[in-house]
C-alpha cells in the first residue's frame, strides 16, 4: 500500500481488543473515523510484527509521554503480542490509557502491507477520509514522536 490508496476497513474487524480478548468485528465502526460519521477525523496506527518488540515498546513510551492529548487520543498500537502480554506490559509501565490491539496472526499487518520485504520493522500509518494519508516504514523509536507530529501536520495541510 502507498499514500493515497484506499484504506480497507475489513482488517480492523480482525484485530483483537486486549481487554475483552475478542476480535473487534462490528465494533470496528467505533474505531475507524469514516465509519463512525466523523469524516474529518483521522487515526494514527503504529504497528510492529515482532513479538515483544523492544523498539515498539520504546516508541510506545516515547509517544505516551511526547504526544499531546489530541494526537494520543487518535493513536492505536497494533502488535503481534498476546492480549495478556499487552495488558501486563501496559500495567507495568503505567500506560493503561494507550489503545493497543493484538494481531497475533498478523492479518491486519499483512492487509496493510506492514510486514516489510527484507525484515520486519515498525510502521506508522495516518488514515483519514477512507485513504492512507501518510506512511512511515521502518520507523525508529527514537524519532517516533517527531515522525507522527510531522505526518499529522502534513496530512492536515494536504489531505489526499
Amino acid at each position: 500500500m502507498f499514500e493515497g490508496d484506499p484504506a480497507p476497513t475489513q482488517p480492523f474487524e480482525e484485530i483483537v481488543n486486549i481487554r475483552s480478548e475478542n476480535a473487534l468485528g462490528e465494533t470496528a465502526k467505533r474505531l475507524v473515523p469514516w465509519l463512525k460519521n466523523t469524516k474529518s477525523d483521522y487515526l494514527i496506527i503504529v504497528c510492529d510484527p515482532r513479538v515483544t518488540s523492544p523498539e515498539l515498546r520504546a516508541a510506545a513510551q516515547a509517544l505516551h509521554g511526547g504526544l499531546g492529548k489530541d494526537m494520543l487520543s487518535k493513536l492505536i498500537i497494533v502488535n503481534a503480542d498476546t492480549p495478556a502480554e499487552n495488558r501486563r506490559w501496559l500495567k507495568k509501565n503505567n500506560m493503561d490509557d494507550l489503545v493497543v490491539f493484538s494481531d497475533e496472526k498478523r492479518e491486519w499487518m499483512r492487509a496493510y502491507t506492514a510486514l516489510g520485504e527484507n525484515r520486519w520493522s515498525m510502521t506508522m500509518f495516518v488514515i483519514a477520509d477512507e485513504r492512507i494519508q501518510k506512511i512511515a516504514r521502518e520507523m525508529e523509536s527514537i524519532v517516533a514522536v517527531k515522525v507522527i507530529q510531522n505526518a499529522v501536520q502534513a496530512m492536515r495541510d494536504r489531505r489526499l
